[in-house]
This record gives structure tokens, sequence and C-alpha cells, in this order.
């Protein structure tokens, strides 16, 4: 029999080493999210805690699983090189990496100070001093201010609507390092990571920001961060304000703009795997109410698999 292969040959050969390489890696990445899931849950045993040492000890391994701690954290990832008391391996196989990662997430969203605060998932409508209805968004926290003889907040972190036209007064809400406000007006002001993005919804808004002022003009947005603020950008208030009455409207954005704010809503985290698929754009309508359901929803609009694992973490990914 002869050894040698055509070129057609030699291309179906090549073909199919790349399919099994692909498998293969997809293999890698489940377990990968298998065990991030299981330690995050905290349900592990010690014979988990040592089966996984082993499956790590494999650099592909390793190299998965510190993947999904990127996506997790949504920055680099942790640097456990550094930790001189603890060896690298036995951070990650103890589950203190899952911790370390879990204190982070969660600290950002807990103001113990706050005057006003909404859990995950809660809407909360309120009178302020002084006659400024607001409406608080899921996971919220703010406190009341004064200054220079008008009212005002704090700003901690989340999303709140503010509207001063029933009391005809001044308002301020203070967050990042701007101070956003409106004589009778509407103003949206939300606090995600470090950026404030503001809307002025009815009339303008006076806003400063590190040692300057400007208005911001019925109808457009801003957003800020660092020292550094984006130009004003026209809005569909309607669209971008539906929270307040239960909906959340997306309309041709990335997935992974919707999956950011569905995050807000809900406990634990979403991840999306592949930047193709974190790209694809989406119009879909969302019920508050019912949004434990919204990640499910997607697998019937798009061509993606949804895996819950534990409360804490679900995972899209390509169909």
């Amino acid at each position: 029999m002869s050894n040698e292969v055509n070129s057609d040959g030699q291309n179906t050969m090549t073909n199919i080493a790349k399919t099994g390489n692909a498998a293969q890696h997809t293999a890698i990445a489940d377990q990968a999210v298998y065990w991030f899931a299981l330690l995050l849950d905290g349900s592990e045993t010690a014979a988990d805690r040592a089966a996984f040492a082993r499956w790590i000890s494999d650099p592909a391994h390793l190299a998965a699983f510190e993947d999904i701690e990127r996506l997790w954290n949504g920055t680099a990832s942790l640097d456990l090189a550094q930790r001189s008391t603890v060896g690298r391996r036995a951070f990650i196989g103890g589950g203190l990496a899952i911790a370390v990662l879990v204190a982070g997430w969660g600290t950002t969203r807990r103001h113990s100070f706050a005057d006003l605060r909404t859990s995950v998932g809660e809407r909360q409508n309120m009178t302020l001093p002084g006659g400024v209805d607001v409406v608080l968004a899921s996971n919220t926290a703010l406190s009341l201010r004064t200054q220079g003889g008008i009212n005002g907040v704090h700003l901690h972190h989340g999303e709140a609507f503010f509207d001063m036209s029933a009391s005809n007064t001044a308002f301020f809400v203070e967050s990042g390092n701007g101070i956003s406000q409106s004589f009778g007006g509407q103003i949206d002001v939300a606090l995600y990571e470090g950026e404030t993005t503001v809307i002025a919804a009815r009339r303008s808004v006076d806003l400063r920001f590190g040692g300057m002022q400007g208005e911001l003009k019925a109808g457009h947005a801003v957003r800020y961060r660092d020292g550094q603020r984006g130009k004003p950008y026209g809005v569909d208030v309607a669209t971008s304000l539906a929270w307040r009455e239960g909906r959340l409207i997306f309309m041709g954005q990335p997935l992974s703009d919707v999956v950011q704010v569905l995050e807000r809503w809900q406990p634990g985290k979403i991840v999306i795997i592949g930047d193709a698929l974190k790209a694809r754009p989406v119009t879909l309508m969302i019920d508050l109410d019912r949004s434990a359901t919204a990640v499910s929803a997607l697998a019937q609009a798009l061509p993606v698999r949804v895996d819950h694992f534990t409360d804490y973490l679900t995972v899209i990914r390509a169909a």
C-alpha cells in the first residue's frame, strides 16, 4: 500500500486535526467553568479540592481557569505570583481565589452608611425632602446632602431618576468627581464601575466637573470618569429610562452591553464566551418582573447556548 497522500487528503487530515484541537479546547473550557462554579458555590469537598489540584496542574487547564477568572473579574487576572505567604497553586486549589473574587465583586455594591438603598432586582419610588420625587433602580445606594442651601444627594452606586417638576426647586446629584444640578427638571444619574452617566430628561442640567462648568441640554447624555469627560450625545429618553416602568429595551445593542445591564438587575455573574458573540447586535424587550428568566430567553432569540452553574454564574456561548 502506498504511503503517499495527495493534496486533498493532506488538507482533510489537517482539518481533522484542527477539529480535534478545537473540540479539546472546548472540553477544557467546559471543565474550567465547572470547577470555577463549584468553588464559587462553596459546596466542594476535600476530595473535590484534591481533584481540582490535580486537574489544574496541567498548564492548559490552568490557562483555561485563568481565562474564566478574567471574564469574571472583568479586568486582568489576579496576580497570584506576588503572594509570598501561600503558593500559587495552593492559593487557587484552596478556593481562596474565588473568595477574593467574590469579595471584590460584592464590596463595590455595599455602602453601609447610605441613607437610601435598594436590593438587587428592586425598584423603589419615594419623595425626598423638598418634594423631589426619585425612582431608585436595582442595587442602588445614595446619601442625602445639602450644599449652599440646596438639597441633593451623593450617589454611591447604581442609578436613580430625579424629578423636580412638581416642587419646581433646584436639586443636585453628586456622583464620582462631578455634580449635576437642575432647576425644576428631570435628570437620571447612573454610576457603575467608576463611570457616571447623566441624562437630562427634562430641561437642561448644569454639570460641574473637574473645575469646569457646562450645560447639558434636555434629551442629551454625557459620561465621565477618572477626570475625563466624553462629548454629550442625543438619547431616546423613553427607551433609556424604561426601567422606571419595569422594562429594559435594547435596540440593536451588542450582546455584551445587554448582559452588562442585566447583571445590574439579578444576582450573579454572566459570562459570554467569544468576542464575536459579545459584539452580536440584540433587539429585545425584557420585563424586569421576570428578569430571572431573561438570560434563558436569549437562547430563543439568538443561536446561543445558556448554561447556569449555581445561582452565581451563567455562561453564554455560541450554539
